[in-house]
């Protein structure tokens, strides 16, 4: 087998990457790394012979995201080491643009779910299925640990719809889709399923809960409408098309007959890009399936929008249109969901957010999956894959696990737990400002000076203190916390009865009181949250209510002053409630007691060596 410059190979079993050609001796070339079964490497020169075997410069991507450089052997007897990468069956396609969605309403679940291809305990992946518990996991059979599977039902998420992929070659799909046969096509690969390693996927949980709860039908198997092949050969796509219509019925039928279900569709992202695609080309599908699934992407960003090719929401027109006649509707799974830097860019290699050439920092991921967590929830979709938390080497820039390209540990997970447990509180938050103060509730001013030991106390820091439901409107209110890359954002915040432009509404409402978003994010951020504002030229109508972010895990705001010389403060634009206050010295006396404002008045705040006390003179 010859390969050549710049071509993809992939591993057929472990392989050693060593710094040279050969490997006898003494003195034999070190081992880099040893390359798991089906990495994927680039060829990067011709191929050396050494010690009887044939030795190929390669570049490949590890697990942990170092990119090494080094020599591989092609084949050991008769073992073949490196084979030639297939290529696969759909091409990239030019996006077409998503038609408007309409304004989200604050999620109340959280739909990001785990993609799997190694279910090795590695960087906590195990943990970070015990603390998200996803409401869906996607896991490849080969990667199908038993313990795993066991104590997901047990208990690391239990209530997880796990959705099992096998396996198949490009050209193995093809060939069941050509056979003349597709139904039996269909019942052969499911009966594979069914019997694989003495019936393992067939086995329930005591609690009579199967392991894994559906298979994928086969994976991204046809390009679409939307791409160069169907254009240039109609035709012939449409008999493809009918036949994995037909497979798809024969293969839920055989595994429904055990209790399991199937997962439809999963064409790779925008090759199916209308309703009319699905409708017309797999009617027996849509009418025999309840689960049906989707792979969308974007690049680089998830959310619609200037400079932005995107394939999320693309389910939403395929799940109106194909309501059932009986009533009932069909289920969507994201199967696959990511950032990919070839989305919308053909001449881009499929590489993820962590890619070396253009990789994009941690908070501007997080705004793709926070807003595609409100999307899902819209339309109650049982979860999206993200590709992938369980990575394998040749997909370690889509990584959400162990460090990023500069070594920082990723923090994704922290912020995917940290929106499940806010969603699941359903306490007062998500915060809601009043469209208007009532006459009980107008804006109040505290003022006061600060003493102590009796004398004016100067150059004091007097802090008063509140939550978002208090101090959000306050434009100089600043969130009381440390900067953390473990809070994350999101937009559940309602605000009413405020007029004024986008970046007004940036400086008094968000500015300062949510961390990881500055102006630009929030800008083009808040139209997608809030697309009603294309149509006031981005002005917001204070009859009008509006989505905005806020830090989660932090309900703890603050407004600071400094003392005059002659101790002298103020506060204006305060809500009625009660709230801390706090006063430190120069020389770091500290007191803090509470204060109830239900109307504008003068205090006296008296420090000293025990307590702060108050006194109101007005």
């Amino acid at each position: 087998m010859s390969f050549r410059p710049n071509q993809s190979v992939i591993t057929c079993t472990a392989v050693n990457l060593r710094a040279a050609p050969g490997y006898l001796g003494v003195a034999a070339p070190p081992v880099l790394a040893v390359m798991p079964k089906g990495t994927t490497c680039i060829v990067t020169g011709a191929a050396t012979p050494a010690d009887g075997l044939t030795w190929w410069p390669v570049r490949v991507t590890l697990s942990d995201g170092r990119v090494l450089q080094g020599w591989a052997a092609e084949r050991v007897g008769d073992m073949q080491l490196l084979s030639v990468v297939e290529a696969a069956p759909t091409e990239p396609v030019a996006p077409k643009p998503i038609p408007p969605l309409p304004s989200l309403r604050p999620p109340k679940r959280n739909r990001l779910g785990f993609y799997l291809h190694s279910t090795e305990n590695r960087d906590g992946l195990w943990d970070a299925i015990s603390r998200v518990q996803p409401p869906v996991i996607l896991i490849h059979e080969d990667a199908a640990n038993d313990i795993l599977l066991r104590e997901v039902r047990e208990w690391r998420a239990p209530n997880a719809f796990v959705i099992g992929r096998f396996y198949l070659t490009n050209d193995a799909q093809r060939a069941m889709l050509e056979s003349g046969d597709p139904e039996g096509e269909g019942r052969r690969f499911a009966e594979r399923i069914l019997t694989y390693d003495f019936g393992k996927f067939t086995r329930r949980h005591p609690n009579g809960r199967l392991y894994i709860d559906a298979w994928m039908s086969l994976n991204e198997c046809l390009p679409g409408p939307a791409s160069g092949s169907y254009r240039e050969n109609p035709a012939y796509y449409q008999r493809l098309y009918d036949a994995y219509d037909r497979f798809q019925v024969a293969f839920r039928h055989r595994l429904m007959q055990e209790g399991i279900e199937a997962v439809a569709f999963n064409f790779a992202a925008g090759n199916f890009s209308a309703a009319s695609h699905y409708l017309n080309f797999f009617p027996r599908t849509l009418a025999s399936y309840l689960y049906l699934g989707f792979h969308e992407y974007g690049w680089p960003s998830l959310i619609p929008g200037p400079g932005t090719h995107t394939g999320a929401g693309l389910y939403r027109s395929v799940l109106q249109a194909a309501r059932r006649s009986d009533g009932s509707r069909h289920r969507i799974v994201i199967t696959e969901a990511g950032l990919t830097r070839a989305y919308g860019h053909p001449h881009n290699p499929d590489e993820g957010w962590l890619n070396r050439q253009d990789p994009l920092d941690e908070n501007r991921y997080w705004e793709s999956l926070a807003w595609y967590n409100a999307l899902l929830d819209q339309d109650d979709v049982v979860g999206a894959c993200l590709y992938q938390v369980g990575h394998r080497g040749d997909w370690a820039t889509f990584r959400h696990l162990g460090v990023d390209n500069q070594g920082r540990p990723l923090r994704v997970i922290d912020r995917i737990v940290a929106l499940r447990e806010a969603l699941a509180q359903q306490t007062v938050q998500p915060a809601s400002a009043p469209a208007a103060p009532t006459a009980a509730q107008q804006r109040a001013t505290l003022s006061g000076q600060a003493l102590f030991n009796g004398k004016a106390l100067a150059g004091a820091q007097v802090r008063l203190l509140g939550d978002l439901m208090q101090l959000g409107e306050v434009r100089e209110a600043v969130l009381d916390a440390e900067k953390s890359d473990a809070l994350p954002f999101i937009w559940d915040r309602t605000v009413a009865g405020y007029a004024g432009t986008v970046r007004r509404a940036w400086r008094a409402l968000v500015a300062g009181k949510v961390l990881g978003i500055d102006y630009p994010a929030f800008q083009r951020q808040f139209v997608a949250y809030n697309p009603s504002i294309a149509q006031t030229r981005g002005h917001l109508l204070a009859d009008q209510e509006y989505l905005l972010p806020r830090t989660i895990g932090v309900d703890r705001y603050q407004v600071i002053c400094t003392t005059s010389k002659r101790g002298y403060f103020r506060f204006r634009n305060i809500l009625p409630g009660l709230y801390t206050i706090e006063v430190e010295s120069p020389t770091r006396m500290r007191g803090s007691t509470f204060i109830t404002v239900d109307r504008s008045f003068h205090i006296k705040l008296r420090l000293d060596d025990k307590e702060l006390s108050i006194q109101s003179s007005s």
